[in-house]
């Protein structure tokens, strides 16, 4: 199976480098070009979670998608949920890319309805991923976490399609199962990012610190609460005790910095609109009161401008 991984970031180059080392044929297409001269350089470091080095040196990365020359089986979407539109675009530029499958691991809400617009949902999945990554430095990312992924249709879908992309996980060594549920686990992840991510990006704090800090817990439970409020508002059935579940994951992952608090720490854009914003896009259509996450996303969006406007 040949595979474009577009966006070479952390999550990215994790599955791109362990593809390539389970034998696949891997391409990046990403737009940072030391990134790409890094790869194409020295191949890919992954530091796995025992402190082990693997260098692959199979992958090859480009910046023009015309570059590519051979027509992909899987195009992974590996990009912040603001570039979305830009990755897919930039992948219709593959030379004989109309019958390749697109599959989303990403976070927040909107990714599929983005991809939908340029390719023909037969051809999309979408999924969820435990699987965590930093990236060190370009062509350089560290394993930080394993977990499983779990992998839909929006539609009907092909079968095999699915058992062909089941496979390029599993025998990469990251446990993938199909799921009929997919929607509902995307919005479990949703509600885990919504009670964590803005959260540690203001304060600074580590995700140890929503379980352990009665303050950031108490802004972390009143947030998730109206996020299931607006889930369940569209027939999407979460547990009202959720809020426990994001306070153990928190626990689990408690020496973790998280996505968005590692974006705020570097001055990156971040993905605010797709996951708080989401909720308040969603409750105010729905007539739901979200003044918590309204809250959080607007003091995020606050941090991005006040840096934007320094950086000008």
């Amino acid at each position: 199976m040949r595979i474009i991984v577009v966006g070479a970031g952390a999550l990215g180059s994790l599955m791109g480098g362990r593809f390539a080392l389970a034998g696949r044929d891997v391409t990046f297409l990403e737009i940072d070009g030391e990134i790409v001269k890094t790869i194409n350089a020295k191949g890919l470091t992954i530091i796995e979670r025992d402190g082990k080095e693997n260098i692959v040196s199979s992958v090859r990365a480009v910046r023009n998608p015309e570059e590519i020359g051979h027509s992909p089986d899987l195009v992974l979407i590996a990009v912040k949920s603001y570039a979305t539109e830009g990755a897919v675009n930039s992948a219709l530029g593959i030379p004989s890319i109309e019958k390749a499958c697109f599959l989303s691991v990403q976070n927040g809400l909107g990714n599929l309805d983005v991809i939908s617009r340029y390719v023909d949902k037969s051809r999309i999945l979408i999924g969820t991923t435990a699987q965590g990554a930093t990236l060190e430095a370009p062509g350089r990312v560290r394993h930080g976490g394993s977990g499983p992924t779990y992998i839909g249709t929006p539609t009907s879908g092909d079968a095999e399609m699915v058992k062909r992309v089941l496979d390029v996980f599993n025998d990469a060594g990251m446990e993938a199962h199909y799921r009929e549920d997919i929607e509902r686990l995307i919005w479990e992840k949703l509600l885990v990012n919504v009670g964590i991510n803005a959260i540690t990006a203001l304060t600074g704090i580590l995700n140890a610190g929503i379980a352990s800090i009665p303050h950031a817990e108490a802004v972390s439970r009143k947030a998730v609460k109206e996020a299931i409020k607006v889930a369940n508002a569209l027939g999407i059935t979460i547990p009202q005790n959720f809020d426990d579940r994001v306070l153990e994951v928190a626990r689990a992952t408690g020496a973790n910095r998280s996505s968005m608090g590692q974006d705020i720490d570097v001055g990156r854009p971040t993905e605010i609109d797709a996951i708080n914003g989401a909720i308040v896009r969603l409750g105010k259509q729905l007539n739901i009161p979200t003044p918590v996450n309204w809250t959080l996303t607007e003091l995020v969006k606050t941090i991005e401008r006040t840096r934007s406007m320094n950086n000008e």
